[in-house]
């Protein structure tokens, strides 16, 4: 296991069914390039040098085939990966893995299962600002025009310029995270990201640069480009 005197914990939710993908299995579980999705992405969190073990966030009926995977792909990774039952939803999730982190842990690093491509730089990038500002997270820069939409007509066209979309890697000091995510469960909030139930306390959130090919791997479309970038790579 790798030392540190601040450590730092990745949190991978991987507890969702995938239904935008279309598949009976778990998108996280597919096959991408003779190896599942969510494969990739432990080997590329397991590059980062400062991360000092996982928590695998894995559907509650999936943990024991999810541990053998971690034992058949994994074994040769430096992370330690402890298989852990996730929620109904991907915030049930993050929230059963906050409680089970140990008390030596400072920073919370939130990846997603199906995001294999981010970068080890992209991921150091985060964790750094994070550690400046105790809360950090990846985002791109909106290029096609947006518009708000009701009932299925244009609303208003929105000012790019103030437009991010937003990734993973999400890196908070501990207590943040865990105090965010409290609250959230005392008062029913729920967000699509774990930066947003920050945003309900007025938390300062800051932005790194991400990348464009940090891409989600969500709909069939996306693990054909994952393929073709795996090749190409």
């Amino acid at each position: 296991m790798k030392k540190s005197c601040e450590k730092t914990i990745a949190i991978v939710p991987a507890a969702g069914r995938g239904v935008r993908m279309g598949s009976k299995q778990p998108k996280q579980f597919l096959m991408l390039a003779g190896k599942p999705i969510l494969v990739h992405t432990i080997e590329r969190l397991s590059q980062a040098p400062f991360i000092s073990e996982m928590l695998l966030v894995a559907p509650p009926d999936l943990v024991g085939a999810s541990e053998k995977m971690v034992h058949k792909y994994c074994s040769g990774c430096s992370l330690s990966i402890h298989v852990i039952a996730g929620g109904k939803e991907r915030q049930d999730s993050v929230f059963n893995a906050l409680q089970q982190l140990p008390t030596e842990c400072s920073w919370v690093l939130i990846h997603d299962a199906v995001r294999p491509f981010a970068s080890v730089k992209l991921l150091k990038e985060t964790w750094q600002r994070a550690r400046k500002n105790g809360a950090a997270i990846a985002a791109v820069t909106a290029t096609d025009t947006i518009k708000r939409v009701h009932n299925g007509q244009v609303r208003e066209t929105l000012a790019r310029d103030q437009i991010i979309l937003v990734q993973t890697p999400q890196v908070f000091h501990r207590d943040l995270i865990q105090d965010a995510y409290r609250q959230a469960q005392q008062r029913g909030w729920t967000g699509t990201d774990d930066a947003s139930l920050l945003e309900r306390l007025n938390r300062p959130i800051d932005v790194v640069a991400g990348e464009f090919f940090n891409i989600k791997v969500t709909r069939p479309s996306d693990l054909f480009w994952a393929e073709w970038f795996l090749a190409k790579r």
